[in-house]
Formats: C-alpha cells, structure tokens, sequence
C-alpha cells in the first residue's frame, strides 16, 4: 500500500506495465550475454536487435496514454485530473521516471570499455533523456494527429540521433557551436522548455480548457486538416470499406518510408555522393527497407484495428453490410495499394538522388558484368531489375497479410504466438548465423535431400490446409486470389531461376537438387492457406 500520491502514480505505471518490464529486463540481460561471448568488441547483431526491442519498448511504457476509442492511440489518462495533486506532480512524476528509466537502461547496456571514454556518453544519456521527454510531449500534447503522433516520434528519435554525430563529423576538432558540451546544454534547455510545455498543456486540458494558441497548436490545427478526409458519396459499401481502412493502416507504410527517406537516406546520401561504394550500400538497404517496415507494419495491420491492442471486431466494423470474405478483401487490396504507393515513392526518390548526386560508379561496374553476363543485352539488365523490384513489391505486400488469419481471430495467444514465432525465427537465424546453415545444406547431397524433404512436407501441408480453409468461401474470392497467387509465385519462380543460372557457374554444387530446393522455396513464397483461413477468423471474432 502506497503512502503519497507519487509512489501511487508510479505504481499505477508499473501494475499496467509489469509483463513489459520483464519482458525488458529479460532481453538485457540474454543481450549482455551475447555481448560478452562475442569474439569481436563490437556488439553482436543479437544484441544490437535485443537492445533497440527494450528501449523501444520502454518508450513505449513511458508514453502513458489510455482511451476508450478502440480505433486510437490514446490520450493522457484523464482520470489521473480529479486525484488531489498538483498539476505540476501530475506531469513530473511520469516524466521524471521516464527519464530515470531510460538512463538506467543506458547504464545497463553501455559496454565498460566506454565508460571510460570521453564525453560521447555523457552526451547520448542527455539525448536519450531529452528523446524521452519529447516523445511524451508528442503523444500527450498532439492527440488530434491520432496514430500520425508515431511517425513525430521517429523524427524526433532521428534528430537525436543526429545531434549525436554532430561532434565527429569533419573538420576535426568541431567548431565551438557543433562541441559536446554546448550540444549538451542546449539540449538540457530545450529539453526543460517541453517539460514546461507539457506542465502547460495538462494543466489546461484538466481545467477543461480547449486548444491553446501556441505555434505548435498551430501546427497541430494545419496537420490535422492535412489528414485523410472524404466529404463525397461513396459508390459501394466495399469503396467506403476500403477508404477507411486505408485511413487507419494503409497509410502507415508509405509515410513510414517517406519519413525514412527524408529523414535518414536523404542525408546520408548527399554525406557519401563521393564515396560509390557507400553509395551502393546505402542504395541495398534502401530497397529492402519497405520490406523490413512491413514486418512490423503487418503486426498491426493484421488486427481488426490497427492501433488498438484489443483484438477484438469494433462494433462500427461489425455492423458493416458486408460479408466477412469481402471485408478480408479489402484489407488484400489496401495492403497492396500501401505497398505500391510505399514503392513508387522510394523509386522516384532513388531516380531523383542516383540523377542529380549519387556517384554510381559501382552501381554501373554492376551493370556493366550482367550485361556481359547476358549476352551484352541493355533490356535483360533493366528486366533483371524490374523483376527485382516486382519480387521485393510482392514480398512487401506478403509480410503486410501475413497475420489477418491469426490477428482478425481475437484470440491473443494465437496472433502474439504466431508474432512471437516469427520473431524467434528470425533471432535463430541471427544466433545460429543462417548463412553456415545455407551453406552445410548446399555442401553436401545428403544435406540436400534432407531440405528437400523437409520443404515437401512443408510444401504437401500447406496445400492440404489451404484446400481446407478454401472449401467453405465464395469461388469468386479464390479465383480472384489465386491470380494474385499465380502472379507472385510466377515472379519469384523466375527470379529463382536467374539465381540458379548464375549459382551454378560461380559454386560446385548439385544443381538438379538445388533447383528441386528452389522451386519448393517458390511454392511456399505466397501465403495460401492463412489467407482462405483469415475470413473464419474474422467470423468467428465479428460474432461473438
């Protein structure tokens, strides 16, 4: 039992957060595990992925909110208005330990060796302190900009990071304005004028007063004006269906990417235009980033609303005149109108940087040896790349889709169980280096048999459990999807195939097996069965 009222709000965030502190407390440690049995200095790439999910998460206990809108991200808990405490508590108390949490995560996570360093340390444990404050002030004080109060938060984590450069960049020593020490205190200020901001707008809001006329209220007015809105009739239920859905989770992809590449490839970019190996390194990673965004982005889209951790069919969704099987479809077609628009802009800004300041100077030594590789043909060199980007537009589109069979369920265990699994997936694969184990399957036909028999069975399952799922639905639906199916699974086939032809000059291998193990890899690209399964899903959680 508390006896002051902060130790009851602090315990109020740890009774709602518990599973998420254990959960943090779990992945540092395994993380300093890794760190420690790493050969190399640096940290492993587990760790590094152990380290940003726990921080991640502790911003997301920090950032407090509560609603009762299913389809929102939340708001400050109003409820905390009428305890008899000051405003000033009310906002300090979250704050503060926000801040005190972050900086002892930092402490648990920075390598001894550094510690004894320069003041780098001292200056990233103010950034985090001061990320911390802002991205509290985001979500609590810009609540009319709804779940768009993530992509702030990004930007934010992106300046911070970017602060945190400042002093290493060239010429060497930095001038005065660009030293540890001036960034230090410039950040301590402005981190000491958003808390006052914060103070302000909690005080206000509990004395039931509206927006305010500060300039971020402002902006916060033209950003919310700029949102999604529709005043025209709708031609069909599906159409109305379809706008909405695109308003709360098709949009998230492409301004995820557009923020991205405004905020982070954009600068890096114009930093290496004299270097064409980095160029081309940062030009690899920029293409498969829509696919790693979709990872995470299917997470949410997967679930009946996208910002809510309520599973379950929102009544407004429920009473939709429109069939479960079509209501899946929708969310097919919106996840694929996020994806085309999240690949039209990434190559419309890849277009406009390699034109105007990228050095593509490996790019082109790239070119120049598969167009001798294909008979010096110009058009097999631009197909070889359009298929590329059509593979990688599809497999975007597949990791967005993934989850509507398990997240329109309801059933909690069933969608974080199947995330889970992924996640654990993709971990072991890091852990146990997938690479060596792409390479023991291929260094022996033994090893090969055993793959290809292990992905028959995977291949013979999955089309048992599709012809399941599929029997009971409309056949308009599965022939419309299985075009969609046929497409992709054509697309990577033929990629595939490229890769046999060129595999099989450069490795000693088996190659009728290895082509028997790509086409098996081929047949379990698509998902097929948890889309047939996704409508019963959706059945079963809409009537319950």
């Amino acid at each position: 039992m508390t006896h002051s009222s902060t130790g009851a709000l602090l315990w109020e965030i740890w009774r709602r957060h518990r599973g998420l502190v254990a959960v943090i407390i779990a992945a540092t440690a395994m993380g300093r595990l890794f760190d420690v049995q790493s050969d190399s200095s640096d940290s492993s790439v587990v760790a590094e992925l152990l380290q940003l999910t726990s921080f991640v998460l502790l911003f997301g206990i920090f950032s407090y909110t509560e609603s009762g809108d299913s389809r929102a991200l939340g708001h400050f808990p109003q409820r905390l208005f009428v305890l008899p405490v000051s405003s000033l508590r009310l906002a300090a108390v979250p704050v503060c330990a926000g801040v005190a949490s972050v900086e002892l995560l930092y402490l648990m996570w920075l390598n001894p060796a550094a510690s004894s360093g320069s003041g780098s340390v001292a200056l990233h444990a103010i950034l985090l302190g001061a990320l911390m404050v802002c991205s509290q002030a985001a979500i609590w004080t810009l609540d009319r900009l709804g779940p768009f109060r993530l992509v702030v938060v990004g930007l934010l984590a992106v300046a911070a990071f970017a602060v945190g450069l400042l002093p290493s960049m060239a010429p060497s020593p930095p001038p005065p304005w660009r030293s540890e020490g001036v960034l230090s205190a410039l950040t301590l200020a402005v981190s000491l004028l958003v808390f006052g901001w914060i103070w302000r707008h909690i005080a206000r809001m509990r004395s039931g007063g509206g927006a305010g006329v500060l300039p971020v209220d402002l902006l916060d007015r033209i950003l919310t004006a700029c949102m999604p809105q529709r005043r025209r009739a709708f031609g069909s239920p599906g159409a109305a269906q379809f706008w909405l859905e695109w308003r709360c989770s098709g949009v998230v992809l492409p301004l995820l990417v557009l923020g991205v590449l405004l905020a982070v490839v954009a600068p890096l970019s114009w930093l290496t235009r004299y270097d064409a190996d980095d160029t081309l390194r940062i030009l690899i990673g920029t293409l498969s980033m829509p696919v790693v965004l979709a990872m995470a982005v299917g997470v949410g889209f997967g679930r009946p609303s996208f910002w809510s951790d309520d599973l379950s069919v929102p009544a407004f969704m429920a009473v939709r005149p429109l069939a479960d099987a079509a209501l899946v479809a929708v969310k097919v077609k919106v996840a694929a109108a996020s994806a085309v628009v999240s690949w039209v802009l990434l190559l419309v800004f890849v277009g406009a940087w390699l034109t105007l300041w990228g050095n593509v100077e490996a790019l082109s030594r790239l070119a120049v040896q598969l167009w001798a590789f294909h008979g010096q043909s110009v058009a097999a060199v631009y197909g070889i790349a359009t298929l590329i980007v059509v593979a990688a537009l599809f497999l975007t589109w597949r990791f967005l889709v993934s989850r509507l069979w398990s997240g329109l369920s309801g059933h909690r265990r069933r969608f974080f169980g199947s995330a889970a699994f992924f996640g654990l997936a993709t971990l072991g694969w890091f852990i146990l280096d997938g690479t060596r184990v792409l390479l023991w399957v291929v260094d022996d036909p033994a090893h090969m048999n055993i793959a290809a028999w292990v992905l028959a069975v995977a291949v013979v399952g999955k089309y048992w459990l599709a012809a399941s799922t599929w029997r009971d639905l409309d056949a308009c639906y599965l022939r419309r999807y299985l075009w969609v199916w046929l497409a992709g699974t054509s697309v990577f086939g033929v990629l595939a195939l490229l890769l046999w032809n060129i595999v099989r000059i450069y490795v000693a291998l088996d190659i009728v097996r290895f082509q028997g193990l790509l086409i098996l890899v081929v047949l379990l690209a698509m998902p097929l069965a948890r889309m047939g399964a996704a409508p019963a899903s959706l059945a079963g959680n809409r009537h319950r």
